[in-house]
């Protein structure tokens, strides 16, 4: 009898984190797709956007594309659907974890994205 009610309770507390708002709560990010490598050091052009040929020599080299927003540069998983949109200012909604995030939409932005100064 203890047993079932202490595997109940873990359950039950099981259940209460994965329903969490914080556990795999989808969220929305803006940004320019980048590479993990150079993040926002070395691939900006003159007009303070993510140098193409440099995203692509990097992830050539095994750096993943990456999400720049704001002051930090996350993971996109999977890669496939950031190919297409590499050093461009995009939306993208899925959930994070650690530093990766995993893509359920990705999608051209309307407005580029804010850059560092």
């Amino acid at each position: 009898m203890r047993r079932n009610s202490f595997i109940f309770m873990l359950t039950v507390v099981w259940c209460g984190l994965a329903a969490s708002p914080f556990a795999g709560a989808q969220q929305s990010w803006v940004g320019y797709v980048t590479d993990t490598h150079c993040g926002t050091n070395c691939q900006v052009t003159k007009n303070m956007t993510p140098d193409l040929k440099c995203i692509r020599r990097c992830v050539k080299k095994g750096s993943k594309y990456g999400l720049w927003s704001g002051n930090k540069v996350y993971a996109l998983e999977p890669q496939a659907e950031a190919t297409r949109f590499a050093a461009k200012s995009v939306k993208v909604t899925g959930t994070l974890s650690g530093d990766t995030i995993r893509i359920a939409a990705i999608e051209a932005a309307e407005t580029p994205a804010v850059t560092k100064p």
